[in-house]
């Protein structure tokens, strides 16, 4: 009896698995292959398919997230604490008496036409 031949999402894992068990693995290589089987994935999932020759969609999914992780290919986590601080929108502190509007643009005026 003739061995079943593998399908396509099978075979990318495989690639993907056999690759990053390597000593000197390259990760750009790793980065294009995970994203390819990512996005193949998610064309599967969108179109309603759950399971593959009986493996589920999901359990693809998260063998190509496990060697996302081991190998490092997530950006580093930034803390809320480590973002830039939000610029504070203080209009409605000013009063009406600090800021004579028809005196600016009287100086405007005669500043832009002297």
């Amino acid at each position: 009896m003739a061995k079943k031949e593998k399908n396509i999402i099978e075979k990318k894992w495989l690639t993907i698995k056999t690759k990053s068990k390597e000593d000197n693995y390259n990760l750009e290589e790793l980065d294009h292959l995970t994203c390819d089987l990512i996005a193949h994935l998610a064309q599967l999932t969108d179109r309603g398919i759950t399971d593959i020759d009986g493996t589920s969609i999901d359990m693809y999914k998260d063998r190509v997230w496990w060697v996302v992780e081991k190998i490092g290919l997530l950006p580093e986590y930034k803390d809320e604490d480590d973002l830039e601080e939000e610029m504070i929108d203080d209009w409605e502190s000013y009063e009406e008496d600090d800021i004579d509007l028809e005196e600016a643009a009287h100086k405007a005026f005669y500043s832009e036409n002297l």
